[in-house]
C-alpha cells in the first residue's frame, strides 16, 4: 500500500491497551452534523511539535479531520512546502490508511510517496519518516507524517512510539473538545429552546431545551445541519432576519427580529432573533424561541403572591384559557365557587383583569435556567493521572 513496501519490512502497529487523560465530555458524536473548525486550536500546534518530538524528526505535517472525514485544520512544522495540501489528497492518503481507528506505519522515502507529498524532499541522509492516521474516541481524527530520520525505529521503540501517539492525540482531542463546551456553556443556561446560526442558517450550536424543541414540533427542522421552517416562506422570512443581524454593524446594538413559526400544533409560536453575547464570531446569530408553559407559569405566580395550592390550580387554568364553569368541573367546584376563586385571587394580587394573568406570566418568566449541581465544567485534567481505556478493535 505504501510506497516503502519493496524496501523496508512495515510495522504496523500492534494492538496495545491505550491509556486516556481522565477528562470526561459530551461527545461530538451526538450531533456528527454540527462540526466546529479547530483549524487555529493551540493543541493541535502543540500535538505537531510534540509528534516531531518524539520522532526526532525536523518536519512534521497534521491534518486535522472531522467524524465525516474532512479536513477542518492543518498544521505544518519546518516543512518547506509552503502551498496548502489539497484536501482531495489528505483523503484520498486518510482513505489509503484504511478506515480503522488507528493504523501508523514507517515508511521509507520513493518518488511519489505520501511522506514527500506533505512535507517535501529528503535530504540525503535522512529518508525515513512515519505516517499515520489516529481517531479519538470523541470522533475527531489526525492524518500525520513526521521525518525525515536517518533511521527507522525498532520493533520495541516503534511499539512505544505508537502508544505515545495515540496518547497525545487523545489528550489534545479531548482537551479542545473540552474547550469548546466552555465556550458554549452559557446556551445551556438559557431556559427556552434555543441555538446558534451563521447567515445561511447552518446549526452551530444548540441547547437542551432545542433539541427536544426539534423532537416534539414540526415547526423548525434540521437537515444535515442547516435549519428550516415548516414551509418556505418561515425558512424565508428567518434567513433574512439573520442575514439582517449578522450583517448589522457590530459597534452598533443590534434590533433583535421575531420570526412567526406557529403551525397547526402552536398557533402562536416565535422565534426570537438577536446577535450572540459576549465576544463570539461576528457572524454568528442566536435565536430563541419563547415557550408558553401554563402549568410553570402559575407556580411562578403562586410563588410571587403566596397564593394556596387550589388558587395556583385555579391560575393554572385560566392560562390555558378555560372559563369558570369548565375550571369548576375540572376541579370540582360549583361556577360561583370558581368566581370567588378568582375574585379573591385578583385581590391578593392586585389586578382588575384576568387578562392581566398573562402579563404576570411573561413578567415571572426568567430566561436563565437554574444551573445543577451536578453540571460542572470540567477542571484542567492532571496529566500525572491516567487510566487504562478499553483498546481499540477489540484487542485485549
Amino acid at each position: 500500500m505504501l510506497d516503502a513496501s519493496k524496501n523496508l519490512p512495515m510495522h504496523r502497529r500492534d494492538h496495545l491497551v491505550r491509556s486516556s487523560i481522565a477528562v470526561h465530555l459530551a461527545k461530538a458524536a451526538e450531533r456528527p452534523d454540527l462540526a466546529t473548525s479547530t483549524a487555529d486550536s493551540p493543541l493541535h500546534f502543540w500535538f505537531a511539535h510534540g509528534l516531531a518530538r518524539l520522532l526526532e524528526c525536523d518536519r512534521c505535517y497534521v491534518a486535522i479531520l472531522s467524524p465525516h472525514g474532512e479536513r477542518i485544520g492543518e498544521v505544518k512544522t519546518g516543512c518547506p512546502v509552503a502551498d496548502p495540501v489539497p484536501e482531495a489528497t489528505v483523503r484520498t492518503i486518510a482513505s489509503q490508511l484504511g478506515a480503522q481507528d488507528g493504523c501508523i506505519f514507517q515508511s521509507i522515502a520513493s518518488a511519489n510517496g505520501f511522506a514527500r507529498r506533505l512535507i517535501g524532499r529528503e535530504s540525503t541522509l535522512c529518508q525515513h519518516s512515519v505516517i499515520g492516521r489516529v481517531q479519538s474516541h470523541s470522533g475527531s481524527a489526525a492524518l500525520f507524517v513526521g521525518g525525515w530520520r536517518r533511521t527507522s525505529l525498532s520493533g520495541a521503540e516503534f511499539a512505544s512510539v505508537t502508544r505515545a501517539i495515540d496518547l497525545m492525540w487523545d489528550a489534545a482531542a479531548d482537551l479542545a473538545q473540552m474547550m469548546v463546551q466552555q465556550q458554549w456553556s452559557w446556551l445551556e443556561d438559557i431556559a427556552s429552546p434555543a441555538f446558534v446560526v451563521d447567515e445561511n442558517l447552518v446549526v452551530r450550536n444548540m441547547n437542551a431545551g432545542f433539541r427536544q424543541f426539534l423532537g416534539n414540533s414540526g415547526a423548525l427542522i434540521v437537515e444535515h445541519g442547516v435549519t428550516s421552517g415548516s414551509n418556505p416562506s418561515i425558512t424565508a422570512r428567518l434567513k433574512d432576519a439573520v442575514r439582517r443581524i449578522a450583517r448589522s454593524d457590530p459597534t452598533q446594538w443590534a434590533r433583535g427580529s421575531a420570526v412567526v413559526l406557529s403551525n397547526d400544533t402552536q398557533k402562536f409560536l416565535f422565534a426570537v432573533i438577536g446577535p450572540v453575547p459576549g465576544d463570539c464570531e461576528p457572524e454568528l446569530v442566536l435565536i430563541v424561541v419563547p415557550q408558553f408553559d401554563a402549568g410553570a407559569g402559575a407556580r411562578r405566580i403562586a410563588a410571587a403572591f403566596a397564593l394556596s395550592w387550589v388558587e395556583e390550580r385555579i391560575v393554572s387554568r385560566i392560562l390555558c384559557g378555560r372559563c369558570p364553569r369548565v375550571i369548576g368541573t375540572e376541579l370540582g367546584f360549583t361556577e360561583e365557587t370558581v368566581r370567588t376563586y378568582i375574585k379573591r385571587i385578583m385581590i391578593k394580587i392586585g389586578i382588575n383583569r384576568q387578562s392581566e394573568f398573562f402579563v404576570l406570566h411573561s413578567l415571572t418568566l426568567s430566561p436563565f435556567k437554574a444551573r445543577q449541581p451536578d453540571r460542572r465544567i470540567p477542571a484542567m485534567p492532571n496529566f500525572s493521572r491516567i487510566h487504562a481505556r478499553r483498546p481499540r478493535n477489540g484487542a485485549s
